[in-house]
Parts: structure tokens; sequence; C-alpha cells
């Protein structure tokens, strides 16, 4: 009797330093081309083996860069099973409070994406801003017990604007000209062409008087 008395001791301290599974909801990071382009951001559970039929959590986002235009926006994945309660609450800025459960299905959920939504992103090309999972709860199927979850904080960015090519400067070609005597005149000198003109002067020179010589009749001798 002594010794079932050690052993059910000895459980009830394991039990009670045991660590609790790790239950996490994960906001997604995403990236848009241009500002004010839209994206999709997913939260998504992780049960680290624990049995979790709902959740509740608040998504919050920088307002000065980010915009959920209406609880609309966000749909719960179908693949789950249960339903989507969300709100865009007056008495908190740029939040949406989101509720996962199911009236009639009280099993676990799976791990994997519970609801995603439609954010647009309005920041500076190759900046980001913050997105987040605050307030985060969950509850296992009996609805009794709260299990503790952690949050994370994501980012969405904006690409960097690409940068416009540069045009490489490229030398234009001289142009070379030639005259009819065969002499090249280029534009960009003034002393090449009036001495190609004097050169072709004095080869006609040249030529008539060589003529000239070759056609002088023979002097006789008296």
């Amino acid at each position: 009797m002594r010794a079932y008395c050690w052993i059910g001791l000895t459980l009830s301290i394991i039990a009670r330093v045991a660590p609790a599974a790790a239950v996490s909801l994960q906001v997604t990071s995403a990236s848009v081309s241009n500002p004010g382009d839209t994206t999709e951001v997913c939260v998504v559970l992780t049960t680290d083996g624990a049995a979790v039929a709902g959740t509740q959590n608040d998504l919050t986002w920088d307002g000065s860069c980010s915009t959920l235009s209406s609880a609309g926006d966000c749909r719960v994945n179908p693949a789950i099973g249960k339903e989507l309660a969300g709100a865009l609450p007056g008495t908190a800025d740029f939040t949406y409070r989101a509720v996962v459960l199911s009236l009639t299905d009280v099993s676990a959920l799976p791990d994997g994406p519970l609801y995603c939504c439609s954010i647009a992103v309005e920041a500076r090309p190759g900046s980001c801003c913050p997105i987040a999972i605050t307030h985060a709860l969950a509850s296992d199927p009996s609805g009794i017990s709260a299990l503790p979850v952690f949050g994370n904080v994501a980012q969405l960015c904006v690409a960097d604007s690409p940068l416009t090519p540069t045009p490489t400067p490229t030398a234009t070609p001289r142009r070379v000209l030639s005259d009819s005597s065969g002499c090249q005149i280029s534009p960009r000198s003034s002393i090449a062409a009036p001495l190609c003109a004097v050169g072709a002067v004095l080869a006609l020179l040249a030529r008539r008087r060589s003529g000239r010589r070759r056609c002088r009749p023979p002097v006789l001798a008296r």
C-alpha cells in the first residue's frame, strides 16, 4: 500500500512539472509589388499535440501603412470545419478580433491555416510595417480548460522600386566623304578639303604639261 502511495505521489508531481503543449497562432508575412496592392495574410495554428477546439485572437497592424477595409475581407479555411466570427471593434484601432469555433462540432482543430485576410499594404517602396497576433486564447474540446497560446509579429512589405536603366553614351562614328578624285574629305577638318583640291589641280596640270610635250612637232634641222 505504501508503494502505491509513492507511485501516486510521483505521478502527481510529474503531472505538475510537465511542460504544457506550446500552442501558437502565427500570422504570415507578405509582400506586394507596389504601394496600395492587396495581399493575403493567414493565421496558422500549431497545436504541438494539444487538443484545441476553438481559438480567439486579435490581429493588429500599423494603420499608417496597412488597411483591412472590412471584417468581410477575412475568410475561414473551409477545410477545418469551423466557423469564423470576426469584427473590427471600435475600441481598438487597426484591430480585427477573430473567434474560430463550432457550436455543433467540438472536435480538435488540425494544424494549419485557420483563416486568411485580404490587406492593402501602403508602405513606401523598399519598406515594411508590422502585423501581429495579440490576446491569443485557445480552449480544449471540453470548453473548460484554457490553453496558453503564443503569438508572433510578422511583416507586410512593399518591394523596392526597380531602377530605371541609364542609357550608355556611345561615340558617333566620324563620317568620311570622298570626292571624284579619290581624296577623302572629313567634316571635322577645315584643312583636308583645300589640300585635296590643290592636289587634284596639280595632278591635272601635270597631265596637261606631259601631253603638250608628247604632241610638240619635231624641229627640223636647217
